[in-house]
């Protein structure tokens, strides 16, 4: 079946690169054949080497060469930060049925919505195959009379770091002795548009430079997250900075470090895949719902500095049983995401 992959591909944004990647790979080991729209397809056929089409001008010729529409994933379906985005996944979706196309939403989170998002979001979902992350996003879809599958983020189809026994992710790399920790770099993860949580990053980075601990800020959206990781290494100028371009790098580097502190739900997700501790800055509930999930520190803004600095001393290690729940959740999703499209 050749599937076409609708998100915000081609952006360069690393953690919906990483959702590309696991789920794409997820469906070529299937015996399926995905097609991705993309703003950059040169970019997005070198980086994964999925065929890709524009996300506009080559919209009408990639949905009539498919067997079926994938909607997903990532956080497409509100219109907190734009409306135009909404339109547009919601226009393929509609598009997609006028044409006979198979069509599901997969990996996807709902909201947040104003009144109108809601209306249109209800009106589009209705008897397409719903597959969600997270259950804030269930919850929603039952408001809007919708059935929904809990299904793990797209990323969590990635290789972890360690296959050990066949596993995805292997529990002794969650459970590094302390002192193999003693000069990995604490990573720092900034959002762009997030004022409250990159000030609280800055603020956490100058009291760990002053204690002389290692650091590093890592680039998760070159656009977005670059102007934030600058002012950080500004306050602490001994911070190195950290751009990997693909989801693998990403969790090559982030292997390296002795724990993460992410304003990025995908800075999280790939410390786990990662092994390495981690600690989430909750700007959105699908943060909270992941962090809830594998037992991970959190914090809400307004962010109390020395809290956030004795949680960094004294990580709390996610539980890698529920790490590895996820990730076969993750696969057992894209066979239900299969199943509902054939």
């Amino acid at each position: 079946m050749r599937v076409l992959l609708s998100g915000y591909y081609g952006f360069g944004n690393l953690g919906d690169e990483a959702i590309l990647a696991g789920l794409g790979a997820a469906l070529q080991r299937r015996g399926h054949e995905p097609l991705v729209l993309s703003n950059d397809p040169a970019d997005t056929e070198r980086r994964h080497s999925f065929e890709a089409r524009h996300r506009v001008s080559g919209l009408v010729g990639a949905l009539t060469s498919v067997d079926a529409v994938v909607s997903g994933g990532g956080g497409l379906l509100q219109d907190a930060t734009s409306a135009r985005s909404l339109i547009y996944y919601l226009s393929v979706l509609r598009l997609a049925r006028l044409l006979g196309r198979r069509t599901a939403v997969y990996a996807q989170s709902l909201g947040p919505l104003s009144e109108r998002g809601r209306r249109r979001v209800g009106a589009a979902l209705r008897g397409v195959p719903l597959f969600l992350r997270d259950r804030t996003s269930i919850a929603l879809a039952r408001e809007f009379g919708l059935d929904a599958e809990l299904v793990g983020d797209a990323a969590l189809l990635l290789p972890a770091r360690s296959t050990d026994a066949g596993t995805s992710l292997a529990a002794s790399a969650l459970e590094r002795p302390a002192g193999e920790n003693h000069q990995r770099r604490i990573v720092l993860i900034p959002r762009g548009g997030h004022d409250a949580y990159n000030d609280a990053l800055i603020e956490l980075a100058r009291r760990l430079e002053a204690a002389r601990l290692p650091l590093a800020v890592m680039v998760l959206h070159p656009v977005e997250d670059l102007a934030p990781a600058e002012r950080l290494v500004g306050a602490a100028p001994g911070t190195q900075t950290w751009l990997p371009p693909t989801p693998a790098k990403t969790i090559e580097q982030l292997a390296t470090a002795s724990v993460v502190v992410s304003a990025r739900l995908h800075g999280c997700i790939l410390a786990a895949l990662a092994g390495t501790s981690f600690i989430g800055l909750a700007y959105d509930p699908k943060v909270a719902g992941f962090l809830e999930q594998v037992g991970a520190t959190g914090f809400v803004a307004p962010i109390d500095p020395a809290a956030l600095l004795a949680a960094v001393r004294e990580p709390r290690v996610p539980s890698a049983a529920a790490v590895a729940d996820l990730v076969s959740s993750a696969n057992a999703g894209v066979d239900s995401l299969l199943a509902a499209l054939e």
